[in-house]
């Protein structure tokens, strides 16, 4: 078995279906963890997330910030019954297939946070992980919390909370957090952080390289010490601007590098240790 680890699709069928083949992945004997955001930008995202449905046995999926917006529609329409408030035509295309909710509503949204796997000392996240957790057990029983409340009855007020701009949550303050708050700050570390201050405390607003900020304060989330970040290899995606490896440490790997920018779509051999892509065209 080899475990292959994918960068964020963004709906580019074409080029991820030519991309496994190039590593002959088998669906009955390898295995694919996938970084999140499978849809959104590009050109197929239905058929993204049926082919992912149909060897959902093979995947170990995290949920991205894209794919959460997509689980909060469908909930809203299961609910409301209309798409009065949807103006993005991709979008709409994925509400009005009745697969797609079918998929949404028992698959997509059971997905964690976080994978895991001990023995090979991965860590994947959409966003990365944050350097206010620095044990394991912990961050664990975080995402697993969060996936409770995705997949739960109130998942809607939640989503709903963590989709407000206007209120966002970015310091764990040791563990104190509740309620509403608890989650926000859960689900932005995982699926939307990218700098954070000296002190951990998240940034929510800058998405450019590090290079390419004039702040003298703000750190990329890896680049902040913490002892996971040595233990463990911890696979994103989330961030195109750090073009793959340019900016992380050795064991932090970003594999999205830019699909949905005309860049590429990247996967990674954990056996080999070895990089495949694709050139996405826009």
């Amino acid at each position: 078995m080899t475990t292959y680890l994918i960068g964020d699709i963004h709906g580019y069928y074409n080029e991820f279906i030519s991309l496994l083949k190039k590593i002959h992945f088998n669906c009955k004997k390898d295995q694919l963890w996938v970084t999140g955001d499978l849809i959104a930008r590009g050109p197929d995202s239905i058929k993204v997330l049926c082919y992912l449905y149909s060897i959902k046995d093979s995947v170990k999926l995290v949920l991205g910030n894209h794919d959460l917006y997509l689980i909060s529609l469908v909930l809203d329409y299961n609910i409301n019954n209309n798409y009065n408030k949807i103006n993005d035509s991709q979008i709409l295309q994925l509400l009005k297939n009745e697969k797609i909710i079918f998929i949404v509503n028992y698959w997509l949204k059971y997905q964690p946070l976080i994978q895991y796997d001990k023995n090979k000392k991965i860590l994947m996240s959409h966003a990365g992980i944050t350097p206010q957790w620095n044990n394991i057990k912990e961050i664990l029983s975080f995402a697993y919390e969060a996936k409770n409340i995705i997949s739960g009855k109130n998942n809607k007020i939640f989503l709903d909370y963590i989709n407000n701009e206007n209120y966002q949550v970015n310091d764990w303050e040791k563990n104190t957090l509740i309620g509403f708050k608890r989650f926000n700050f859960i689900v932005n570390s995982l699926t939307k952080m990218r700098y954070c201050y000296p002190n951990g405390t998240l940034e929510m607003f800058t998405k450019k390289a590090p290079n390419d900020i004039l702040s003298k304060t703000l750190k990329p989330w890896f680049w902040i010490p913490n002892i996971l970040y040595k233990k463990y290899t911890i696979f994103f995606g989330h961030w195109s601007d750090l073009q793959g490896g340019k900016y992380t440490p050795k064991k932090i790997i970003g594999l999205d590098t830019g699909c949905c920018w005309g860049k590429k779509l990247t996967i990674y051999s954990w056996e080999k240790k070895q990089f495949f892509s694709k050139i996405c065209k826009i």
